[in-house]
């Protein structure tokens, strides 16, 4: 017997859980912060950023895709290269938690609480087709006198993949396989039948995988010589008389023949994706 598939396998794409372009990864990163520091604004940083003012009374984080670097070429068919994204987190912050020379004190998380708090919701964090997120760099940015808020620079990076664009194939990547079993494990004998040759001098057993085929005359008298009479390809079970052998041309033969298991893939699919051809 051959091997049954359950259902028809219809083939594999592979396609990232989430896609990984800049976008979705600087969104990915702004809802991580808001889940994780709900004590502030988050926020994808604004497109004119000298006009924005704080208006949170804590503070905000601000999340900005600021540059990409990429890597060796990975494969020598295609170009396939590892990509590191950096994306900068500033915190803006009104309090800073302590008074001038005095121990952290107030009501409100302090700019230092609230770095640690940036750098563990994003150390560690993964999108889906990337490695996880680690910081770079923390900094001091500045402070906006007019807006009354303390600026800190934090950058964090993720590794992730890139590749070149693929066009879709014109053509299956399979059309059709035969798996056969070799050493004898698997052995039938056919019974001795009649078969006619048709106008392409050739016969087709309805079986392949042929492992011992023997062809006499129809009313009796000694073998064909393989080679010499007829042609036998073994694994498609087909038969061909050889034009200067004696078997004349559209006879009838008595062929006997022993097979042994095959199994064959279809591309695409069917009902029956793999039949055993015995």
């Amino acid at each position: 017997m051959g091997v049954m598939l359950d259902s028809p396998w219809a083939g594999q794409v592979f396609t990232p859980p989430t896609p990984v372009d800049i976008a979705t990864l600087e969104s990915a990163i702004a809802a991580q912060l808001r889940s994780q520091v709900a004590a502030i604004e988050v926020v994808r940083f604004p497109d004119k950023p000298a006009a924005y003012r704080l208006t949170h009374r804590i503070g905000a984080a601000l999340v900005a895709w600021r540059g990409s670097t990429f890597g060796a070429l990975i494969d020598t068919d295609a170009v396939v290269q590892t990509r590191r994204l950096e994306f900068e987190v500033s915190l803006l912050v009104r309090d800073l938690g302590w008074a001038f020379g005095a121990d952290a004190a107030g009501p409100s998380p302090g700019a230092y609480a609230l770095l640690e708090a940036v750098r563990a919701a994003l150390t560690g964090f993964t999108v889906p087709g990337c490695r996880k997120m680690f910081p770079l760099r923390e900094q001091f940015a500045g402070r906006d006198a007019q807006g009354g808020a303390w600026t800190w620079s934090t950058l964090y990076a993720l590794d992730t993949i890139a590749m070149e664009g693929a066009s879709v194939p014109n053509f299956p990547v399979l059309v059709r396989g035969v798996a056969l079993e070799e050493g004898g494990q698997t052995s039938f004998e056919a019974a001795a039948s009649a078969y006619t040759f048709n106008a392409q001098d050739l016969i087709q057993l309805p079986v392949g995988n042929i492992v011992s085929l023997a062809i006499t005359p129809q009313g009796g008298g000694n073998a064909y010589v393989a080679g010499t009479d007829y042609a036998l390809d073994a694994v498609n079970g087909i038969v061909a008389r050889v034009a200067t052998g004696t078997i004349p041309s559209g006879a009838t033969i008595v062929i006997a023949y022993t097979y042994a298991d095959s199994v064959v893939a279809i591309a695409g699919g069917s009902s029956s994706p793999t039949a055993p051809s015995n």
